[in-house]
């Protein structure tokens, strides 16, 4: 700090959180890292939970119960079908009683100068709309992915979609302002919620280059790497993998963080044998080794302009080229652009002539890199300056105003 101002106060409304391990909670880890630099002090309200990711230390953590059966919480079509049967918005609808009992309790015997939750848990900005109702403190709803337009939520039922709908719009009456990562993100909110203009921002995804990277060697061969979930994108992946499996087998590719069932079948099929390797989730200092060991990256986005995995900007800090599969008119297309780094087909064209060209180029030292200068802006101290600045401005809804 260059003064001696006084610190704010910041209530962080986050679940999932370390211990437990989840790629989500990753942007919101990293802004509590260096928002102290920019005069805010946070606190944690999140679950109790068990799992092997590092705890943030220094940091003020409290914790309410998540009554939650732990099947419930694991990933699978099963339990998914039943979770959007049960629960509105999500998994921890049952943790949020107990949370915003915790954060009452907080919010009446400390000094807090604002509330900040970031979904795609929606059931975070259930609990901090409900304490910035109750308090008159300026609350900061972040969305990662949409909430009611997610392209993988299905609705059971007309209802479901309804309550989800309805709940939406209850919780971002009570915002002083919203961020989203992207711009269509941000665009679907403004289509649907008028009463939040003026008082939206895009904060993007971006990478922190003080993390701790591992070492990693790879082996013989020209490595691509994937990390992170391929969830709603196995068809773009078995296109790769086919088009993988026309080129010299000393061409590879190791998927990591994904579910072997997503890519072992069609990789077998095609007869790539340990051309294809699947790692399970990985801590985030061996992902970041990874990438950087790669020859190059593989980005494989959803089908919606909002889809843009946060791990484009890890891909483009490592420096390495980019091979993505994204469609037209998308905001990881958009970043691609401006940036450089990365040689981009849609999901429906043919693959195998411009991987082989991609290839072609790597092995020349020809790959396409992105721009240093293009990428300050996405370092992780500027995006967490732009959040302080958010933070400083809000100020509480005049319907929350009246009530207090």
């Amino acid at each position: 700090m260059s003064d001696a101002r006084p610190m704010k106060r910041l209530l962080v409304v986050a679940n999932p959180f370390p211990p437990m391990a989840s790629a989500g909670t990753t942007r919101v880890v990293r802004f509590l890292r260096h928002l102290p630099e920019r005069g805010w002090e946070p606190t944690v309200l999140t679950a109790r939970a068990e799992g092997p990711a590092p705890v943030p230390s220094g940091l003020r953590i409290a914790r309410a119960p998540a009554p939650v059966p732990a099947p419930l919480l694991r990933s699978g079509r099963r339990s998914t079908r039943v979770n959007q049967w049960l629960f509105v918005p999500d998994v921890y609808a049952p943790w949020v009683p107990g949370a915003i009992l915790l954060g009452s309790r907080l919010l009446a015997t400390e000094r807090f100068d604002a509330l900040f939750s970031s979904s795609p848990r929606a059931s975070v900005h259930v609990v901090a709309a409900v304490l910035a109702r109750q308090s008159a403190v300026p609350w900061l709803a972040d969305y990662r992915d949409p909430w009611t337009t997610y392209q993988f939520r299905r609705y059971p039922t007309p209802a479901h979609r309804e309550a989800h709908r309805r709940l939406e719009a209850w919780c971002l009456r009570r915002a002083a302002a919203v961020t989203a990562v992207n711009r269509p993100i941000l665009d679907d909110l403004l289509a649907r919620h008028t009463f939040l203009r003026g008082r939206t921002h895009v904060l993007t995804n971006g990478f922190d280059p003080g993390e701790a990277v591992e070492e990693v060697d790879l082996g013989p061969g020209l490595w691509f790497v994937h990390t992170g979930r391929l969830y709603g994108r196995e068809e773009q992946t078995a296109a790769f993998l086919a088009a993988l499996a026309r080129l010299p087998a000393d061409v590879k590719a190791v998927f990591v963080g994904v579910d072997d069932s997503r890519v072992r079948p069609e990789a077998d099929r095609l007869g790539l044998g340990d051309r294809v390797r699947v790692e399970p989730l990985v801590p985030h200092a061996r992902s970041l080794g990874l990438q950087r060991a790669a020859s190059a990256l593989l980005l494989v986005n959803g089908r919606r302009p909002e889809a843009m995995s946060s791990k484009v900007f890890e891909y483009l800090q490592a420096g390495k080229p980019i091979f993505a599969i994204s469609p037209r008119g998308s905001a990881a297309r958009e970043l691609l652009a401006d940036t450089g780094g990365a040689v981009c087909v849609t999901p429906d064209e043919p693959m195998a002539g411009p991987l082989a060209a991609f290839v072609d180029r790597v092995r020349a030292g020809e790959g396409p890199r992105a721009d240093a200068g293009a990428l300050a802006c996405y370092e992780l101290r500027s995006l967490t300056e732009r959040l302080a600045g958010i933070l400083e401005d809000m100020r509480v809804p005049q319907h929350i105003r009246d009530r207090a």
